[in-house]
Order: C-alpha cells, then sequence, then structure tokens
C-alpha cells in the first residue's frame, strides 16, 4: 500500500472527496441554511460551520489502518470494508471544543447514521466500541484506534480548509475506544430525552442534518471516475436509478 496516498475510493485521494463533499454543500446552503436556523435556532453562520465541521468529520474512519489496507486491494480481493461511521462522530466534538449543544449533537448522530437510514440498529449507538474491536479497528490490549500511515497528513490537509479551526484541531490520536462509548451515551441520552415533544424536535433534527450529509456524500461519489463496490458506490450503484438519487445528482435541492 502506497504509504503517501490515503484512499476514500479506489483510486480516489481522501482529501478530494472531502473537497467534492464540501463543494455539494456550498450549492445547497444558500437555500437551507433558514431552514436550520430556524429548525436549530441559531444563526446562519453557527449552521454553516457545524455543517462543514460535519463534512469535514463524517469519514474520518477511513483513515484507519483495517480501511486503507482493504480499500488498495485489487478489486478481486477486496470486502465490504470495516465500519467507518462511528470515528468521526467524537471528533466533531473536539473540533467543536465539546460544544454538546442540539446542532452538533444531531450533527454527531447524522454521523454515526450516514451509511444507514436505521442508524440504531446497526450498533452505532449501543455497542461502537465492541464493535470497533470486532472489526479490527483497535490496537490489540490497547484503547487505541489503529490509523493508517500517513492518515494524520490527509486529514491535517482537510482541516487547512478551516483556519478557524486550527486551535482545536488535534491528532486523530486523541478518538481512543472510550471516546466512542462516551459519545454513545450522550446521544443516547440526548436523543432520548424525557419529554415527547423535544424527541420530536430532535428527531427533525438530525433528519435534517443527515439528509445534507447524505446529499452532499452522494453527489461527491458520483463524480468519481468509476463506481466501485466500496461502500458508497454500492449505494449509488444500486440505487442509481432511483428517482431521488436522480434529483440529488440532476437539480431538485440544488439552485
Amino acid at each position: 500500500m502506497p504509504d503517501f496516498i490515503i484512499w476514500s475510493a479506489p483510486e480516489e485521494p481522501y482529501e478530494k472527496h472531502i473537497e467534492l463533499c464540501l463543494e455539494s454543500w456550498k450549492k445547497l446552503k444558500i437555500r437551507i441554511l433558514p431552514t436550520l436556523s430556524r429548525l436549530f435556532q441559531v444563526d446562519a453562520n453557527s449552521a454553516d460551520k457545524t455543517i462543514g465541521i460535519t463534512i469535514l468529520c463524517h469519514d474520518i474512519g477511513k483513515l484507519s489502518h483495517q480501511w486503507q489496507v482493504n480499500i488498495h486491494k485489487p478489486k478481486a480481493e477486496r470486502k465490504r470494508g470495516p465500519p467507518h461511521a462511528t470515528l468521526g462522530a467524537p471528533y466533531l466534538l473536539i473540533l467543536n471544543g465539546s460544544n454538546f449543544n442540539d446542532l452538533s449533537s444531531a450533527s454527531a448522530l447524522a454521523i454515526l447514521m450516514h451509511h444507514t437510514d436505521s442508524g440504531l440498529a446497526q450498533g452505532n449507538l449501543e455497542h461502537p466500541a465492541e464493535d470497533a474491536i470486532n472489526r479490527g479497528l483497535v490496537e490489540y490490549g490497547t484503547e487505541n484506534i489503529r490509523w493508517a500511515k500517513g492518515a494524520d497528513e490527509a486529514f491535517k490537509q482537510t482541516v487547512d480548509n478551516f483556519p478557524e479551526l486550527e486551535q482545536n484541531a488535534k491528532s486523530l490520536d486523541s478518538i481512543k475506544l472510550k471516546s466512542l462509548e462516551d459519545i454513545a451515551k450522550q446521544l443516547r441520552l440526548w436523543a432520548r430525552c424525557p419529554k415527547e415533544i423535544e424527541r420530536h424536535q430532535r428527531r427533525m433534527q438530525v433528519l435534517a442534518i443527515h439528509h445534507i450529509l447524505k446529499v452532499c456524500d452522494w453527489r461527491a461519489a458520483a463524480q468519481r471516475p468509476q463506481i466501485e463496490s466500496d461502500e458508497e458506490g454500492e449505494e449509488i450503484e444500486n440505487r442509481w436509478q432511483d428517482s431521488i438519487l436522480n434529483i440529488y445528482n440532476e437539480g431538485g435541492l440544488l439552485v
């Protein structure tokens, strides 16, 4: 595996995918930010910044050693990659300075479920640390995530798009096994609050961020030279004729 290339998908540099996702958000946000501001009761700049950070963090799990080893294999030998959605959510709160409000909570939960529409059933909230260990994402006998060589450098290139985050940006090693359990516990408490009206509001908030992240992710993945059978590629290939995906890629939410 070339130690100077970190891939998001076969032959696609990790930084390129994040760049394309951010470009998709720039096209969407003029119409969506007013709605987000009302939904979260924050100003548009705060919503814009948090969506950018969410996009920045959503694929951090692809920087793991296990994921990179798999994606660099020849197509015939490549298996479905290990889960990667779990690792980005804790780092989002690191970049946000641990500001655990509704906006950051909804964004973290959207990252956890961005490859499924039923994240609570996938283990991301119920047993993320156990899942990470079983799938080989953790260094044996430690609390440390096993990152690919060059992962920090690849991630730093994406953070460079956000100069205001520089003081909060830390090494990927700051994400520990305990980080996965801690954020899962926090998000369970946040999502399952006692009041029904608040639970409904928070579901709406998560779905809004989840929808934005899916649109940006799919549109970026659709720009790859060749659709491969990686996690996003397989999803796009299977659903290419679906009307909703055509809307995402041919207009719809775009200005």
